[in-house]
């Protein structure tokens, strides 16, 4: 079970804060997004309590973002535990972020920080699978990471419950690419589980062409999101591939009388959504066009930054405009491209590399997405998350970094 540390205190319906917080919690965050997504259709408008967040964007800082050198500084406290940043003062009185998120530390007043989360591992894999399901697992085996009895993530729980909607889009999206991909690895914590794969998020793919970078100076990731290709077979045009379709819809309606198996539901789903794939660059208003952000102004891309996750937290706002509902934006760990290769698990070098990479490019993109979708009257009904699978240790090590530490970790939410 999800921990959070802190005094209790009581809401008017007799409900203590933390124990929203813990009880029964899908996710980190402990709350049941069945209840949450289903709470439109249950609850008549203006229900007492009901939130008006709609859509959620999910920055997922994965390796282990330090709390003492983001959203929780310990200014006071001794040099081997404060680390080498200042603070700086945010819009809230008496809260502070590292001197290192100017922007980001704006927004403070339009949102909440949760400074006491934990669980009880300290394996990236486990704990990304605990706080996207909140479902605990001591120890995921690199063999068999990702298993059909593994509980759902949140973007997949929202797939099946957005499973009888028409929509062209699917209902959640994970970016820029699969958890793992940059080390050659598959990780846990996104997919259907036993809900089933029909119900894994729409995984996009990424380019990513920084040039290398020396161990000392790590570059900024630079790249963009990119659908998955889909390609036809030799002889079958798009025309044909049309025909075909109306075929395959008319004996579908058939079909539907009888009961579908998961397997067929699954065929169902990926076949319509290749057959968008395919046809979106003949279609102008196809809505798979929010993925290309070259529409958008210079000025604003050049305001998320020239980077891959500029580029995603973009393309997340296009997405959450054009109807998605869950939109889960990752920090990869890119091995491949020897971009400083720890991603947030930084065990040494904490400061060179937050400072050189991380933190202006986290504070740069995110401060944009918040004035984007505030300016476009989206920001009253979309919930961002920012999180990670782990926190890091109060002590700094002798290679200038800071270990696993699953016992404490920062959670902010904005909107």
């Amino acid at each position: 079970m999800l921990n959070v540390l802190g005094n209790r205190k009581r809401s008017c319906s007799g409900v203590t804060r933390r124990d929203a917080i813990t009880a029964g919690g899908l996710s980190l965050l402990g709350m049941s997004l069945p209840e949450l997504v289903g709470a439109e259709s249950r609850q008549p408008a203006g229900f007492p309590g009901q939130g008006p967040a709609k859509n959620v964007i999910l920055v997922y800082l994965f390796g282990g973002p330090p709390l003492h050198d983001t959203f929780d500084p310990k200014f006071g406290a001794p040099k081997e535990i404060r680390g080498e940043f200042g603070a700086t003062s945010t819009d809230v009185p008496g809260v502070h972020f590292c001197d290192l998120l100017p922007q980001v530390s704006k927004w403070m007043g339009r949102s909440t920080l949760i400074r006491s989360a934990r669980h009880h591992t300290n394996d990236h894999s486990a704990g990304l699978l605990y706080t996207m399901t909140g479902k605990p697992a001591a120890k995921v085996q690199p063999a068999v990471p990702v298993l059909p009895t593994q509980a759902p993530s949140m973007n997949s729980v929202i797939e099946y419950l957005s499973r009888h909607e028409q929509r062209e889009l699917p209902a959640s999206v994970w970016m820029p690419c699969y958890t793992g991909w940059g080390q050659s690895s598959i990780r846990p914590g996104l997919y259907g589980g036993f809900l089933g794969r029909q119900y894994d998020p729409f995984i996009t793919k990424c380019r990513v062409h920084g040039k290398e970078a020396k161990y000392a100076y790590p570059e900024r990731v630079k790249g963009e999101v990119l659908l998955p290709e889909v390609t036809l077979p030799e002889q079958l045009t798009l025309d044909r591939l049309d025909r075909r379709r109306s075929l395959s819809e008319q004996f579908g309606r058939e079909v539907n009388r009888l009961e579908q198996s998961g397997a067929v539901e699954a065929f169902d789903r990926n076949t319509r959504r290749a057959f968008d794939l395919l046809t979106a660059s003949n279609r102008p208003n196809s809505p798979w066009r929010a993925f290309d952000v070259s529409s958008e102004s210079p000025g604003l891309q050049a305001r998320y930054g020239d980077n891959l996750y500029g580029h995603s937290m973009l393309t997340a706002r296009r997405l959450v405009e054009s109807g998605v509902r869950f939109v889960t934006v990752t920090w990869e760990v890119f091995e491949k491209a020897n971009i400083d290769h720890d991603g947030w698990d930084t065990h040494q070098r904490n400061f060179n590399i937050l400072r050189d990479h991380r933190l202006p490019v986290f504070d740069q993109a995110y401060s944009a997405l918040c004035e984007d979708l505030d300016s476009r009257g989206l920001l009253d009904d979309t919930l961002l998350l920012v999180m990670g699978e782990m926190g890091r240790t109060p002590k700094i090590n002798a290679k200038g970094g800071r270990d696993h530490w699953s016992y404490c970790s920062n959670i902010l939410m904005t909107g």
